[in-house]
């Protein structure tokens, strides 16, 4: 369960850090859309990267272990991207953010089956090739 919460809080993270410099930098100079597929590019690497250090250090990386952490961490970044959400409404500070078009709202969910699926897909270790 902790490699869940680890690997969901590195997703996020890593979303908080990139979800900003989309907005203020890319899609002032390149549009929306293509802001997203840039900003998708990168969290693809990272929640790869992310997922092989959580998978690698599972004491037992069985089908289970892997579907737990990739349940665990789907219902941290929805958890975290709500209560953000909500507290930027409150805030005050969601009123001068653009809304986002259905292009990159289609990227994001994309992206949480990236951040599902990348538990089953990566290699506990990596197998040299002869």
């Amino acid at each position: 369960m902790n490699a869940g919460l680890t690997y969901g809080a590195l997703a996020f993270a890593a979303g908080g850090l990139l979800g900003p410099l989309r907005e203020i930098v890319l899609a002032e100079r390149i549009g929306g859309p293509a802001a997203a597929m840039a900003e998708a590019a990168m969290m693809a690497l990272l929640l790869w990267l992310a997922s092989r250090w959580v998978v690698g250090r599972l004491r037992e990386p069985s089908l289970r272990a892997r579907a737990v952490v990739a349940g665990m961490a789907l219902a941290v970044v929805l958890a975290c991207d709500v209560a953000l959400g909500l507290l930027l409404d409150a805030s005050g500070l969601a009123d001068g953010r653009a809304p986002r078009d259905l292009a990159a709202r289609l990227v994001g969910l994309a992206l949480l089956g990236w951040l599902v699926a990348m538990p089953f897909v990566v290699r506990r270790r990596a197998v040299a090739v002869p």
